[in-house]
């Protein structure tokens, strides 16, 4: 009895768990969801001039998560542009441009992961803030 008298009042003089800890597992909750809805998203790009315009073409619903997908395709296929507008200049015919440029995006996956996880990370951040 008197070991059950001391285990309750041990319980209720536990310390709650810390606020960082708490607001630490919600970001992280975040996280997974933002990932989670971002692999539904659809897009695709194309070149406007020298520039990589991006286009959403199945949305997660969510304009934030939307926006860091074309963010990922800006970041990681504007640099390659010259790169691709020569692969575009030099290839024989359509078919052979598009198994080169489909080698060249190849190339680009990791930048584009990245660039996904830096701005899931971001959004989450941005949402704990609120």
């Amino acid at each position: 009895m008197i070991f059950a008298t001391a285990l309750a009042l041990a319980a209720q003089a536990a310390p709650a768990p810390a606020p960082d800890a708490t607001a630490a597992a919600s970001a992280q909750d975040e996280i997974v969801v933002i990932g989670q809805r971002l692999k539904e998203w659809r897009g695709t790009w194309r070149l406007v001039g020298d520039k990589v315009a991006c286009k959403t073409l199945k949305s997660t619903g969510d304009t934030a998560i939307d926006a860091i997908g074309c963010q990922a395709m800006l970041v990681c296929i504007g640099p390659e542009v010259p790169a691709i507008e020569s692969l575009a200049a030099q290839a024989k015919d359509k078919v052979v441009f598009k198994q080169q440029l489909d080698a060249k995006l190849q190339t680009l996956v990791p930048c584009l992961d990245k660039a996904r996880t830096a701005g899931i990370a971001g959004l989450a951040k941005e949402r704990g803030r609120k």
